[in-house]
């Protein structure tokens, strides 16, 4: 394999995340706060949320992808969670949807 793709292959392999993280949300109805435990094997991703509940999805180098049903104990229902991200400077930072809700999200790791 040459430098030039090495160089390829290893920027794009998936950044790792595992571990726990702290997320803050700006949501339509406020400001939440969460945590995650992220376990990944390669670019698969399994997440679960301080209140058991679990989402799926992928890391393609730095970029986040996450999905799954999602309760919410305040609107009372169960939807489909869509998370979009990013990993830069050791933080995470995106946007998804729940329902018609749409929403940020920022993360640190946790201790």
């Amino acid at each position: 394999m040459s430098l030039c793709g090495l160089c390829l292959a290893v920027s794009l392999a998936a950044a790792d995340i595992s571990g726990k993280w702290s997320l803050v949300w700006d949501t339509e109805g406020g400001i939440r706060r969460t945590e995650w435990i992220v376990t990944q094997n390669g670019e698969n991703l399994k997440v679960q949320t301080d209140d058991g509940q679990v989402l799926s999805g992928t890391m393609h180098g730095d970029e986040l992808a996450l999905e799954g049903k999602f309760r919410s104990s305040e609107a009372g229902y169960t939807s489909t969670l869509k998370l979009e991200g990013q990993l830069s400077d050791g933080k995470l930072s995106g946007k998804g949807t729940w329902d018609q809700y749409a929403m940020t999200f920022t993360g640190t790791r946790g201790e």
